[in-house]
């Protein structure tokens, strides 16, 4: 790709955007943009479009559009992209990204995904046949693995013995579904009072005097056929539909004494109503019954159990053996769901295949990562190892990774946990610089593809102190270099940043003027300018004023020459004092010239060459140059340092007119205040002090923003003007506006 094309509108924070980045000649470009201009909508785009989401505007709703293609106007495919975002704390913290191949991660969570998708819905319906509610806390997947003694790590082979026992003619519940009550049948009270104690021995005793009486039945047996079986036996041909088919069963007496023909479904009901009659209201096992039903009739937590007793007598058999029961009870509920259930495990077992597979490319990745320790810890200072140990689980698994961690200083090596090492060792900036493994690792890996990458870069630079900033510089250098076995080549960079100092040193070092962007707002629109301030920004002026008369570049150099005579002949010196009356309004300050201002230009800055920009103005007043050229500015919101610079100074000199105007006329010893301020440091703070002081009317809000942004603006050096570069065009033309209609 020699060319990225950018038309944007409505994506996320971004209103307009139309513009191109050449990467024919280089390819890495960075971009500076004031916080709130671009950037964090921006990679959103590229993110979405990575992901296959699709791009909003999610304040207003607007229709989004959007058209990213290289320069034979083909799509960005979003497999392409790569967008590393800044650090967050959570990122750190959240390690189980970081060992991870990227591919290989979602490749095992995607086959993850849908098994847990369908084996979520299966529980979802078991909890229902159980008579637990969605909102219920009841876990339906620890309950059946505890009743059936599995471990969690056993769960399929749970579920596969659940549908291996579905047919299972001794497992079989004679329970309807619709009957299924778990908590009813087997909550703590109910299996605690049948277990134990009185209760217990008389279930036994029931037990016992039901298979005497089951086995006086000519049509029952204990352990073969009873009432239960054939319950289920007359379920199963009803559901099929078995007598509707003039079908016939023919029952035999156990002790071929008799036989019976059964033509109809009612006939059958009818003969195990009666068989079941015959045992269940005997008199001994009737008294057997109220026995054991006085017993549960006493604890009022049985009470749901009891009433279910009283209308199905035949289930007190089962709790002979409770365990065997509640086996019965899942088999009978995941019967009723024996295609979800079928499916799952046959999705479970495919699976394995393909996990394995995939757990086969994990370890090779060992040498991967490696790589990327290794170049972590030539490239970043901090004072520890890392090693990795559960490498395969990490790149797979969403477990943590488990590291090593060697801490080293002047005293020697130790082994550290992770948690003492993040708590008591590590500074903010060496955990930041921690961060960078898990680029490192992701872009070893698209290295080793060899593939086309556009990687997007969004406030890296914030990741890292000043000691590991230079390192990522670098490190970025090194990747735009890498060439795939096709001898090209391989990543196209995209930076995007508002740390101004990174902008002009990625400038300087790597994406030269031709591919560094300064982003600005333009009625909603966002448009880029080339190359602007990469440099030092006072050298640039003064090329400007040698080439002839710039007024803008003229008033915008004043506070870097007061600056200067500070540092180098104090600020008693007297042309420091007449500059200083240009920056505050003094009594001499709409006297200065432009020759008197020329004159102090070429004796302390520009010596060997001596501008000249009064030629026939010499008499010009300094003050009104200022207030023309502040008044030639638009409300348009760009980057210009010296419209922000005269901005700035003509703010401070109408409001300290005005202040001083109003305490001369509206303050009885106004006269002294003033004079008094003028012997003083800080012009601006004092005067407004002594206007909050005597008058504190409603002008006061407009002076105190006056005092927020001005200060920061005027006094600046040729190293340090970030504080200007973030402030708004936009806002400073309000401000000036304000203090000017005053």
């Amino acid at each position: 790709m020699d060319e990225l094309k950018m038309n944007l509108e409505n994506c996320f924070g971004i209103q307009k955007l139309n513009q191109s980045i050449d990467y024919s000649n280089n390819n890495v470009a960075v971009i500076y943009a004031p916080n709130g201009t671009m950037k964090s909508s921006l990679a959103k785009t590229f993110e979405a479009i990575r992901d296959g989401k699709p791009v909003e505007e999610k304040v207003f709703g607007f229709i989004s559009s959007y058209d990213i293609v290289d320069e034979n106007d083909v799509d960005i495919p979003g497999a392409s992209i790569m967008v590393i975002n800044p650090f967050d704390e959570n990122a750190f913290e959240n390690q189980g990204l970081l060992m991870a191949n990227d591919t290989l991660r979602k490749k095992y969570l995607l086959i993850h995904k849908s098994i847990e998708e369908k084996k979520n819905a299966l529980y979802a319906e078991i909890k229902g046949k159980l008579k637990y509610s969605a909102r219920s806390s009841f876990d339906t997947r620890g309950m059946m693995l505890s009743d059936w003694g599995y471990s969690l790590k056993e769960e399929y082979i749970c579920l596969e013995n659940v549908y291996n026992l579905l047919n299972e003619p001794s497992m079989m519940c004679w329970l309807k579904e619709e009957e299924l009550d778990y908590n009813a049948l087997f909550n703590d009270k109910v299996y605690s009072m049948i277990t134990t104690g009185k209760t217990a021995e008389l279930l036994e005793e029931y037990e016992k005097k039901y298979s005497e009486l089951v086995d006086k039945s000519l049509f029952m047996q204990k352990g073969v056929i009873d009432h239960n079986n054939y319950g289920n036996i007359s379920n199963s041909l009803s559901n099929n539909g078995f007598f509707n088919a003039k079908n016939e069963i023919t029952l035999n007496a156990k002790d071929g004494s008799a036989a019976v023909v059964l033509k109809s479904q009612k006939e059958l009901d009818d003969l195990i109503a009666s068989e079941k009659e015959q045992v269940l209201n005997t008199k001994e096992l009737q008294e057997l019954f109220e026995k054991i039903n006085k017993l549960i009739s006493k604890n009022k937590d049985t009470q749901t159990f009891n009433e279910f007793l009283q209308n199905h007598p035949d289930v007190v058999s089962e709790y002979k053996d409770v365990n065997l029961f509640k086996k019965k009870v899942w088999i009978k509920a995941f019967a009723s769901c024996e295609v979800m259930l079928r499916e799952l495990l046959a999705e479970y077992r495919k699976a394995q295949t393909d996990l394995a597979e995939l757990r086969t490319q994990a370890k090779e990745e060992t040498t991967d990562w490696k790589k990327a320790l290794d170049l972590f810890s030539k490239r970043f200072y901090v004072p520890f190892l890392i090693e990795p140990s559960n490498q395969e689980d990490v790149i797979l698994n969403q477990e943590l990774p488990s590291f090593k961690y060697i801490f080293s200083d002047n005293r020697g090596s130790k082994e550290i946990a992770k948690e003492q090492l993040i708590e008591d060792v590590l500074s903010t900036g060496e955990r930041r610089a921690y961060y960078i493994l898990n680029m490192i690792f992701q872009i070893l890996v698209a290295q080793k593809e060899g593939k086309e990458k556009l990687i997007i870069m969004d406030d890296i630079s914030e990741s890292f102190d000043y000691k590991n900033k230079y390192a990522i510089i670098e490190y970025i250098n090194d990747i735009a270099s890498f060439i795939n076995t096709s001898g090209k080549k391989t990543f196209r960079i995209l930076i995007l940043t508002h740390n101004f100092d990174f902008y002009r040193t990625l400038a300087s070092r790597i994406t030269k003027p031709g591919n560094s962007y300064i982003a600005f707002s333009d009625e909603g629109e966002i448009k880029f300018e080339k190359g602007q301030y990469t440099k030092n920004i006072f050298g640039h002026y003064k090329k400007k004023l040698e080439e002839g008369a710039h007024d803008n570049i003229v008033v915008a150099s004043i506070p870097f020459v007061r600056n200067l005579i500070e540092y180098t002949e104090g600020d008693e010196n007297s042309d420091y004092v007449l500059l200083t009356s240009i920056l505050h309004y003094k009594d001499d300050t709409q006297n200065i010239t432009l020759k008197q201002l020329q004159d102090i230009f070429n004796q302390y800055w520009c010596k060997k060459t001596n501008v000249n920009f009064t030629d026939g103005r010499e008499s010009e007043l300094v003050y009104d140059l200022i207030m023309t050229e502040a008044d030639k500015i638009t409300d348009t919101e760009k980057l210009e340092i010296e419209n922000k610079l005269i901005l700035s100074m003509a703010i401070r000199l109408k409001a300290e007119l005005y202040m001083k105007n109003r305490i001369l006329s509206d303050v009885p010893n106004g006269n002294d205040i003033i004079n008094n301020i003028y012997s003083k440091k800080n012009q601006s703070a004092w005067l407004i002090k002594a206007y909050r002081d005597n008058i504190n009317d409603g002008v006061m809000s407009i002076l105190d923003i006056v005092a927020m942004i001005t200060p920061e603006n005027i006094h600046l050096n040729s190293f340090m003007f970030e504080p200007i570069l973030d402030m708004s065009s936009k806002k400073l033309y309000e401000v000036y506006q304000n203090v000017k209609a005053l």
